[in-house]
């Protein structure tokens, strides 16, 4: 718990502020009263250049430069106490907790996930997603390097469902890695093929499904 107790020099500098106020108000107030029938032995007040009114203003000068100077060095600490904490902080090595909140992961629209899908071992999974580089419009994939036309093999199913997700839709640019021309020639003829029926537009074609649990074996009863 944090203590109301506050520090030496937090003290030190109160007071002084204290002091100098009230001698500030002192000075500026108006003078009290005379009585109406002064005797005899009342004194005058100090004239300016009297010995009482310049060891007056010493005083006062005394004291704000000790309020000022007090309250420079409590200034100067929190300074130094804030470099302190955060050449701390930069010192401090990195712990597993820290690191696994800097992972980061994509979900999309419908995805469930548990508690424990966001912890480090699960998430870093995510880190070694598999994707096939981005092609530029200069350079070359795999459409250039073997020499084929997409528009040309729209009957091949097998080589449009490639390019098509588990629920038809075609894969972007960033999953296929073609160049922005074959990627446009590849959906074009991804869409002549389900026009004509060749292929299904809601989901895989079913050899390829057949293949793919061919694959897996026999199903356990």
């Amino acid at each position: 718990m944090a203590s109301s107790t506050r520090p030496p020099h937090e003290q030190s500098a109160t007071s002084a502020v204290t002091e100098l106020l009230q001698t500030s108000r002192a000075q500026t107030s108006h003078p009290a009263r005379r009585p109406a029938k002064p005797s005899g032995s009342s004194t005058a007040p100090p004239t300016p250049g009297s010995p009482s009114a310049a060891t007056t203003q010493a005083q006062f000068q005394s004291r704000y430069a000790l309020a000022e100077q007090t309250a420079l060095e409590a200034t100067a600490d929190r300074q130094r106490l804030k470099r302190e904490q955060a050449l701390a902080e930069l010192a401090r090595p990195y712990s597993r907790r820290d690191l696994e909140q800097q992972i980061p992961r994509r979900y999309k629209l419908g995805d469930i996930y548990a508690p424990h899908d966001l912890s480090g071992t699960e998430m870093g999974k995510w880190r070694k997603m598999r994707r096939k580089p981005r092609v530029g419009s200069h350079g070359s994939d795999v459409l250039d390097s073997l020499g084929v036309d997409p528009r040309e093999h729209y009957k091949n199913f097998s080589m449009m469902g490639e390019y098509v997700s588990e629920m038809g839709r075609i894969k972007h640019r960033s999953e296929t890695g073609l160049r922005p021309v074959n990627q446009r020639r590849m959906a074009k003829a991804i869409r002549r093929a389900i026009g004509t029926g060749l292929m299904p537009s809601t989901y895989r074609h079913p050899e390829l499904l057949r293949d793919d649990l061919a694959a897996r074996g026999p199903r356990r009863a």
